[in-house]
């Protein structure tokens, strides 16, 4: 029997797509004949600098080379700092790195800290050590080769309601799923909204609670309470619910690593309406021509005129290569390229 380990940090408290992913990955290698998989985490904090540092050591000090008397096979590292580990047969399934040491419109005060520089300087080395390098986007690959020079193969992932995502009508609602906060922007779809006035949103996620008071905020002054809705967390079935019968879906990270949301909405076969800077969703939305990419936010305001002016049909027809091109994402190439090659 061969061991994988499959490596996360986690946020105390804080649960998004990076955690479903991994779950997911571990869930699939254990449908392998002959691996076990385990998920190991350690908790995770991005401040104060010290405490990066204090973090990516005690990943490069972990001994995972066995467990119980036993050789861990193969290690998969995802997100910063897990490729820190040692090990003879690391591969590298790269979700995003430390964000804020390369990108200045995280923290541009920051981006040169010794702090920042030193951790891109150790992720060089990390990145040596990988006996393979993957990204689970060609946004996030793009990046690696921009700021480091290293390349990496993008596999992306499904989503985990692939299997239960269904099509419906088109209603006359927008919808936008996902964590609430300022790098998501669902308060540019609050503004849309207000700019146009047949235009109803509803609002589906958790995220700080200042950022929440400001939206309702924003909703309040911009009159359009009656139009908006912060519908705050729902449960798979609901969320599943409100993504089949809505008219598109919103979604316009700032760059974003890959984005569940985007590859749902196609499989939903719902248009997808996003901005210019926000990474790989548009990418994917450009690819597939399903959706609207908005270049700013009278642009974005616009983008919803016209989606309120086409058809049912139209619709369906905008969203059709977007379903087509999300079917074809699957866990069978990221297994043998992750997995069974390197065992």
């Amino acid at each position: 029997m061969k061991r994988v380990a499959v490596l996360n940090t986690q946020v105390p408290f804080t649960r998004g797509g990076a955690e479903i992913l991994c779950e997911s990955l571990v869930e699939q290698i254990n449908r392998l004949p002959g691996i076990q998989a385990d998920l190991l985490t350690l908790p995770f904090k991005w401040y104060p600098d010290e405490r990066l540092i204090a973090d990516t050591r005690m990943w490069r000090d972990l001994d995972l080379s066995e467990s119980d008397g036993q050789p861990i096979d193969l290690l998969i590292a995802t997100k910063f700092p897990t490729y820190a580990v040692r090990h003879p047969n690391k591969v590298l399934w790269l979700v995003h790195q430390h964000r804020q040491a390369y990108d200045p419109a995280f923290d541009p005060e920051q981006r040169h800290t010794a702090t920042n520089l030193g951790l891109r300087a150790l992720d060089d080395l990390f990145f040596q050590e990988c006996r393979g390098l993957f990204s689970i986007s060609n946004r996030v690959s793009e990046r690696l080769h921009r700021f480091n020079g290293f390349r990496a193969e993008a596999l992306l992932p499904p989503s985990g309601f692939a299997g239960r995502i269904q099509s419906g009508d088109y209603s006359d609602t927008l919808i936008y799923f996902g964590r609430l906060n300022e790098w998501k922007r669902p308060d540019m779809l609050v503004r849309a909204v207000a700019a146009v006035p047949r235009a109803k949103a509803r609002i589906i996620g958790t995220g700080p609670e200042p950022y929440v008071e400001e939206l309702r905020r924003l909703i309040d002054a911009l009159g359009v309470g009656d139009r908006v809705e912060l519908l705050g967390f729902l449960d798979d079935a609901a969320l599943l619910h409100e993504l089949a019968r809505c008219r598109a879906v919103f979604y316009a990270p700032y760059d974003e690593d890959y984005g569940f949301s985007t590859i749902e909405a196609f499989l939903a076969h719902k248009p997808v309406l996003t901005l210019a800077d926000s990474g790989e969703v548009q990418s994917l939305v450009t690819l597939t021509g399903s959706g609207i990419v908005a270049r700013d936010e009278a642009a974005l305001a616009h983008g919803v005129e016209r989606l309120y002016g086409m058809t049912a049909g139209e619709l369906h027809a905008m969203a059709d290569p977007g379903q087509a091109f999300a079917r074809t994402i699957g866990w069978p190439r990221i297994l043998q390229k992750l997995v069974l090659d390197n065992l």
